[in-house]
């Protein structure tokens, strides 16, 4: 294992690392990738038996808040992070995949995770795991239960790797849980249909513990929630039934049976993130913070709440600066049936005063039809990128002939993300929209090589 202290304050050049500019982190996240390969899930034991040489941390948390689902997972959680915070609170949060560096993955009160001490716990869990075949999922969710249970923290926030029933972080033995909206994806793995994959995401529902259900699209999921809860004596709280939302002009009011709120939007943009800012009210009211329901502290959580590339403008930056006056740049991790339709819902809200021209890279295996045909009738213009990812993804000769076929009457490829924003640049002289989007991947590169 590598030295702690090799190298800690290096950064180098963009395309020198994948994971951390920390030069010591790069090595050492690369080491432990070499070692434990992303095994699919294939229940607890795994996981379970690295946590027992690690002194059993998952048993040592503050409450736990734990989502799963397909689409405003992590969102949900950046509003619960704000509610505590606006109250005073401490709160550690896990989530998966990264962005821009690993740290992100790892927040410790509220904070990216200490280089040294990142390498201090690598060094840990990796004498801890030995020869153990856990994943490399396993190891870092491992890991990070350990830093939690080891600092203090009023809160901590999970959100599952991949499914829910199977997946690491559900080793927790209890946590007020939220299920958002199930939609198609990894589909490979979680079966084809949308109670297939629900089946899955409500494995994360524990014994007598409260159970937020965001709005569904499909009356089969919310049934087969209501049996998992009903077999779990676990208390659920369903939208529309139990809580809601109702977005206005410039605020949304939330309801519950004991709770009537009219706040500000959130600073996340779209309808959807009203969405996730009520499940998250609606998971706090259900915990043991629930004493922070207050119009204050709301609506101080409504305006501080984070999250990067969900609906995210860029304004400065490498990239920004390519733009000229007037021209606004965007990026969204949307790239699955539920993500296209929020962009169409954005794209209508926008208007057509900029015409929107979309930037997009696909990830294999994903399923690229229930994406793509719901946003045909959106840009004026789509260009496939070909981008240094750290990933499988379609290459953009590929996709532009996937595009082609899907009536996507003007898809080009391009070489790279600038290229891409420079030949629009060129090519229209009005001020216009430009939107990244169709993988986290893609988005994570674009914030990387835009630098801000």
């Amino acid at each position: 294992m590598l030295d702690k202290n090799t190298a800690i304050a290096a950064e180098p050049a963009l395309a020198d690392w994948t994971f951390s500019p920390v030069a010591a982190i790069e090595q050492a996240i690369n080491g432990i990738r070499l070692k434990h390969e992303p095994l699919m899930p294939n229940g607890l034991d795994r996981p379970l038996r690295l946590l027992a040489k690690l002194g059993n941390p998952h048993l040592k948390l503050p409450p736990v808040f734990h989502v799963a689902g397909t689409n405003g997972k992590g969102s949900s959680l950046a509003f619960v992070q704000a509610i505590l915070e606006a109250g005073g609170h401490s709160v550690h949060k896990f989530i998966s995949p990264h962005l821009v560096r690993f740290e992100e993955r790892i927040i410790i009160a509220g904070k990216m995770i200490d280089s040294a001490l990142l390498l201090d716990l690598i060094a840990e869990c990796d004498r801890a795991a030995a020869d153990e075949p856990v994943s490399f999922f396993e190891f870092f969710t491992a890991l990070a239960l350990l830093a939690y249970a080891r600092h203090a923290g009023d809160a901590v926030l999970l959100e599952t790797g991949l499914g829910g029933r199977f997946d690491a972080t559900n080793v927790i033995p209890a946590s007020t849980t939220l299920l958002t909206r199930i939609s198609y994806d990894h589909m490979r793995l979680l079966g084809d249909t949308l109670q297939a994959i629900a089946e899955n995401k409500a494995g994360i529902i524990k014994e007598s513990c409260p159970v937020i259900v965001a709005p569904q699209t499909d009356n089969g999921v919310v049934r087969l929630f209501e049996s998992e809860a009903q077999q779990k004596h676990a208390p659920l709280f369903l939208a529309n039934r139990d809580w809601a939302v109702e977005e206005g002009a410039d605020y949304f009011d939330y309801t519950d049976k004991t709770h009537s709120f009219r706040l500000p939007l959130p600073r996340l943009i779209g309808s959807h993130q009203v969405i996730n800012a009520g499940t998250a009210i609606a998971a706090v009211s259900k915990s043991p913070f629930a004493h922070l329901l207050t119009q204050e502290i709301l609506t101080r959580a409504m305006a501080r709440v984070e999250w990067q590339g969900r609906m995210q403008r860029l304004e400065k930056g490498t990239l920004a600066d390519l733009l000229p006056p007037g021209w606004e740049l965007w990026v969204d991790g949307a790239h699955n049936d539920s993500g296209a339709e929020v962009l169409v819902a954005q794209a209508a809200a926008w208007g057509a005063e900029k015409p929107l021209h979309i930037i997009t890279g696909f990830k294999r295996r994903k399923e690229p039809d229930s994406f793509y045909e719901r946003l045909s009738h959106i840009p004026a213009t789509i260009q496939a990128v070909d981008a240094a990812i750290d990933a499988p993804m379609v290459t953009a000769a590929e996709l532009c002939e996937y595009l082609a076929s899907k009536g996507f009457s003007k898809a080009s490829p391009a070489a790279n993300l600038e290229s891409a924003i420079q030949s629009l640049t060129f090519q229209f002289k009005a001020p216009q929209r430009i939107i990244i989007t169709g993988s986290l991947y893609l988005v994570g590169h674009a914030l990387k090589v835009n630098n801000a």
